[in-house]
């Protein structure tokens, strides 16, 4: 007996063996069975069972039999739809026929919607909430249509929605098939912070409806969201927007294009610090800028600012003082708004090179901003290759020069440079011993109207007694 056993399974093993995967649309709905390991040429039977109340209507591929053979040649995934409606209508219908299937109301359950092998796979009429802890699970290859400019999917809380597509079998999003034009269908907001939350190989195409708010795109996040090699194009507004404490679990090769506004929005510079890769591509936006509401940075965690190919737009005068680090990557560019200011009392770090500064100027070239207001004591503190344009936009004692810096600062700056003020290129408050813990080698400056630098008040510093009111060409 033993020695039979193992001549049969030394002869299985010699086999070979392929994968077959049965799946169910919704297992509360109806189970299935035959799934497993067969040999090559074997023969499974899959079988889809529906709970009560409910009715099978078709496999993924539009086949009706129940049970069902087939002959195994490859790995191969079946999945089984069922509805409560014998018609395949009802709250999440399914079925074989050419006819797209509509959806619309709360999915509260766990459900798979396969590739039907359509031009559009499923209709979406209205909002589609995701509810309780349902999974929405979108498959490669998938068409999804909204009927109209109110058409949504909205993730719960506690829900989650994963749309992972591949490079040749993409999932699409878009409007109706009469209607080309951008805001075609309004958005997907996503509210929960499960790791379910995956856009990969995801084309958005031509939405976000509402054209007069500037926190409205194509894609909302409030929660958690991955995404990654996904394509939105088109959107009467914003095409990403990271609302209150959203933020991404990652970024990466993704392309947002042609939209109304700007690309990206945040409402808090925390949320656009996480997780931002590489690869993203911003392109034929009308403003092709990441607009930044700045809020409250983290006082629990240090920020990094990433250089992503395009300015940062910061709304409004705003303030670095978090007890943690921020740390701006090379090549980064930040356009502030003429007459608003920069204050850094946190920990900083600027890490531009010669050939890839960190450029700090006024949103339009004709006009000016107040400038960085430096007074952090924290050891550490950097400004590596820094270009600083266009500030001293008033002759308040802070806002007179691109950078104003602070008694009992700590900065070491080098290769920075000052342009292009209405004023000064760099004030100080007044010298003294102090001024030892500011270390500086290679700065330039030019175009400077009233001066290169500027002492408010006076003292001596390192043999030399200076007064205030008195205009340097070069830092002391």
């Amino acid at each position: 007996m033993t020695v039979a056993l193992l001549a049969a399974v030394a002869f299985v093993g010699c086999t070979k063996e392929y994968t077959i995967t049965v799946k169910s649309n919704n297992e509360s709905w109806g189970t299935v069975t035959g799934g497993g390991n067969y040999a090559d040429g074997a023969t499974a039977t899959l079988s889809a069972i529906p709970a009560a109340g409910y009715y099978f209507i078709s496999w993924q591929d539009g086949d009706r039999t129940n049970p069902r053979t087939v002959t195994v040649t490859a790995n191969a995934t079946y999945i089984a739809t069922f509805s409560n409606d014998p018609n395949g209508g009802g709250d999440n219908p399914g079925g074989g026929g050419n006819d797209p299937l509509q959806m619309s109301g709360t999915i509260s359950q766990n459900v798979t919607w396969p590739d039907r092998g359509l031009a559009v796979d499923y209709i979406i009429d209205g909002v589609l909430d995701i509810d309780g802890n349902a999974l929405l699970t979108i498959d490669p290859g998938v068409t999804i249509m909204f009927t109209n400019v109110n058409g949504a999917i909205v993730v719960g809380e506690n829900a989650g929605l994963k749309m992972v597509g591949t490079a040749d079998k993409p999932i699409i999003l878009q409007g109706p098939t009469n209607n080309p034009n951008n805001g075609s269908w309004d958005r997907i907001k996503i509210y929960s912070k499960r790791n379910d939350n995956q856009f990969e190989y995801v084309q958005f195409l031509r939405g976000g409806s509402a054209d007069d708010i500037e926190w409205w795109g194509v894609v909302n996040v409030s929660g958690k969201l991955s995404m990654k090699h996904c394509t939105l194009d088109g959107g009467l507004k914003t095409g990403l927007v990271l609302e209150e404490d959203g933020y991404l679990a990652a970024f990466e090769n993704n392309v947002i294009k042609n939209c109304a506004g700007c690309p990206i929005y945040t409402e808090s510079i925390n949320n656009i610090c996480k997780n931002i890769g590489t690869g993203n591509t911003f392109t034929r936006n009308g403003d092709n800028r990441v607009k930044v509401n700045w809020g409250y940075p983290s006082e629990s965690e240090n920020l990094t600012l990433r250089a992503i190919g395009i300015p940062y737009a910061v709304l409004g005068s705003v303030g670095y003082d978090s007890p943690k680090t921020l740390t701006i990557e090379a090549g980064t560019i930040i356009e502030m708004q003429p007459n608003e200011s920069f204050g850094i009392s946190g920990g900083i770090v600027m890490n531009g090179t010669a050939g890839n500064p960190i450029v700090f100027r006024c949103e339009n070239n004709t006009e000016n901003w107040n400038g960085i207001d430096f007074s952090s004591t924290r050891n550490g503190n950097q400004m590596n290759y820094v270009q600083i344009q266009r500030g001293g936009a008033s002759d308040d004692w802070t806002s007179q020069s691109c950078l104003y810096i602070r008694v009992g600062s700590k900065l070491s700056m080098t290769g920075c440079s000052f342009g292009s003020s209405a004023r000064y290129g760099v004030s100080i408050e007044y010298i003294g011993s102090w001024y030892s813990n500011i270390n500086h080698s290679g700065c330039t400056f030019s175009g400077c109207t009233l001066g290169n630098v500027y002492l408010d008040g006076g003292g001596e510093w390192d043999g030399t007694e200076y007064e205030g009111g008195d205009v340097l060409d070069a830092l002391p």
